[in-house]
């Protein structure tokens, strides 16, 4: 049990810290561009709060990994527990992929207006997709 939590939360903890990286990386751009427009600011907040949450999610799986990484046996209650722990991270990760998702969307009008036209219709369909996925996913039967 304990070897497939690391697993999880290693992978999670990977992506998370590589999309935060990511939006960070691409706000941080937009205050070099040094664009004064609405809609950088949003563009800006939008990545940085998708950072934010990708940060969320990056800390509480290190951290429950660090914490259960000696557990040999795991209770029900514990279970329960960690379960409700990786769905707070679980939930901040797929927020901020959403954030991102639409930051993307945004970005693109900076550019020009094919190029807004053109990020906003391919993040539309992603966000759709996404969605659709999480659904999947949340109406499984277990």
């Amino acid at each position: 049990m304990n070897e497939i939590l690391e697993l999880q939360s290693g992978q999670v903890a990977f992506i998370s810290s590589l999309m935060a990286g990511f939006s960070f990386s691409i706000a941080i751009q937009i205050i070099k561009a040094r664009l004064e427009s609405h809609l950088a600011s949003v563009c800006f907040i939008s990545f940085i709060l998708s950072g934010f949450a990708f940060l969320i999610a990056l800390y509480i799986d290190v951290a429950l990994s660090l914490q259960v990484v000696a557990v040999k046996e795991f209770s029900d209650v514990l279970l329960n527990d960690i379960s409700h722990i990786r769905n707070i991270g679980t939930s901040a990760a797929t927020s901020a992929f959403f954030l991102f998702t639409l930051s993307i969307g945004i970005v693109g009008w900076l550019l020009s207006k094919i190029a807004g036209i053109a990020s906003s219709l391919l993040a539309l369909l992603t966000f759709i997709l996404l969605a659709y996925a999480r659904y999947s996913i949340t109406q499984l039967p277990l």
